[in-house]
């Protein structure tokens, strides 16, 4: 069962909260339901947001209900994890399809994960494109553009979450979506202070987490993979759960918060109404 205190603290602010940022989690995906199983899903009391597949790159219907159930209990805002259309390959692969055919799927997992939401009284709180979908964001904007009308066609209120960059500032700029840019933490990055996608399989060794954490938190910076300090903003801090010592990780990071909020005060607090 959840920790009642843990619970208590995803409600109420603590009056010593200085930082407004989000911790985030992948929940549902198949190569993690292992992880998951062994723990009784511990890990989701120390994050304050889930990303859910939505049965079409990954995730059977009954088992996402059953992940948001879990998210529900735990007290985690659940965001729709959307990605190509490859279930064979669990959304990892890269695909060329047209602005109007993405455009579709994306209508398609949004529309029926949030049906399944509301079964259980809940909403659609953030999407995070997943996978070969999350890393064409990166360097192609182009992408980055269409799953973003896309979704202000459906809600002009959701939230975008996606890699931290100029490519969500343009999001902003030309859509109009609200967005939420977002370090993969324990990831490499570029000396322009962009995901390295050449590395994305690898993992800092876990100090090295601890470091870009501290570093992240404190002086809203990054060290990149050249030695170059760079300036970062950011709402949200993604922790998967395939990170070695992923529990430990995201304990430790939400004590230098001393306390993590959902998205949705992250993007408060950051405004100053907080």
């Amino acid at each position: 069962m959840p920790k009642t205190v843990d619970l208590a603290k995803k409600v109420l602010l603590s009056n010593k909260v200085k930082r407004f940022v989000d911790l985030n989690t992948d929940l549902g995906q198949t190569r993690d339901q292992a992880f998951f199983a062994k723990t009784n899903y511990e890990l989701l009391n120390a994050v304050t947001s889930v990303n859910i597949p939505c049965a079409v790159h990954d995730g059977d219907p009954k088992d996402i209900l059953e992940a948001i159930r879990q998210a529900k209990r735990f007290n985690c805002t659940i965001g729709a994890h959307i990605g190509y259309p490859d279930p064979a390959r669990y959304g990892y692969e890269p695909m060329q399809l047209s602005e109007e055919d993405l455009t579709a799927w994306i209508y398609v997992q949004v529309g029926a994960f949030q049906a399944m939401l509301r079964s259980e009284g809940l909403d659609i709180e953030h999407i995070r494109p997943h996978g070969a979908l999350y890393t064409a964001m990166v360097n192609t904007p182009e992408v980055a553009l269409t799953v973003a009308k896309a979704l202000h066609k459906m809600n002009n209120w959701f939230v975008l979450v996606g890699p931290a960059g100029p490519v969500l500032e343009q999001v902003e700029k030309e859509v109009g979506l609200r967005t939420a840019p977002e370090i993969y933490l324990g990831k490499r990055y570029t000396s322009e202070g962009k995901l390295n996608l050449s590395r994305s399989q690898d993992f800092l060794p876990p100090q090295g987490v601890m470091d870009q954490a501290r570093q992240l938190i404190n002086q809203s910076a990054l060290t990149t993979e050249d030695g170059k300090t760079v300036p970062t903003k950011f709402k949200t801090l993604h922790i998967s759960p395939n990170m070695p010592q992923c529990m430990d990780v995201a304990e430790r990071v939400g004590q230098m918060l001393i306390q993590p909020v959902s998205l949705s005060l992250a993007d408060i607090g950051a405004s100053g109404w907080l």
